[in-house]
């Protein structure tokens, strides 16, 4: 069942009602009057509804009971994604969403040959839809424009920290080891043509793990989903 997001101020008197994007997706999905869907408030609350009217540009709903999020992992996961070229980036975005990452971040890299534009909300858009899609309980935050020092900044602030990189021996799974109940993890992926050795020795210098991906040598695009793939079979149980 697909998942609709309200600002907990619109809900009054247990009744919420969604115009805009929303309603276009509820048509889609051909939803009528009386049919169960879930409503979460990005914040705290998942709500069981039940759509009380539909009209061309609205739709409302009764809530009828709220409960605490239950489809979040268990430690916050930050995905730092060198800019990739064409749709990659949105790809990534939708991917990382369903499998529990809380926030995507796109800096820049020496090998990056993507344009540095903005696109804050054509990727906040992807971000809300691919929630909708997974039923997840908040929508994940996609930061862009961010420098690789400021990524480097990210990663060392992490309970769990990972670079990666193709010349790299230390396997994820060595690095999940030497940390007892973290409670938030980071990693780097580089762009199509991979990180540097300057920029894998700024990470090292900076204390944080250069780490294998495994043998083989993984798409920009595939490197993040492994990683997450990783992390939340570990610790989203």
């Amino acid at each position: 069942m697909h998942k609709l997001f309200v600002s907990p101020e619109d809900i009054r008197d247990n009744t919420v009602t969604v115009t805009g994007n929303d309603v276009e997706h509820l048509h889609a999905l051909r939803v009528k009057e009386g049919d169960d869907i879930k409503i979460s408030d990005g914040v705290a609350l998942n709500y069981d509804a039940v759509v009380k009217e539909v009209r061309k540009n609205s739709v409302s709903f009764e809530l009828i009971k709220s409960y605490e999020f239950e489809n979040e992992p268990k430690i916050d996961i930050t995905v730092y994604c060198a800019l990739l070229k064409g749709g990659s980036n949105e790809d990534v975005i939708k991917q990382a969403v369903e499998l529990g990452a809380n926030k995507i971040v796109f800096f820049s890299s020496s090998n990056c040959i993507a344009e540095k534009r903005e696109k804050g909300e054509k990727y906040a858009k992807t971000a809300r839809q691919a929630a909708m899609q997974a039923g997840r309980d908040r929508i994940p935050e996609v930061v862009s424009g961010v420098t690789f020092a400021e990524m480097i900044d990210g990663l060392a602030a992490a309970d769990i920290s990972a670079f990666f990189h193709e010349k790299a021996d230390l396997p994820l799974y060595d690095v999940i080891l030497t940390k007892k109940d973290p409670r938030s993890a980071a990693f780097a992926v580089g762009p199509e043509g991979g990180f540097s050795d300057k920029e894998a020795e700024i990470a090292i210098q900076k204390g944080i793990p250069v780490v294998s991906l495994g043998k083989r040598i993984l798409r920009a695009v595939t490197a993040p989903l492994c990683a997450l793939s990783v992390l939340t079979s570990v610790y989203d149980r």
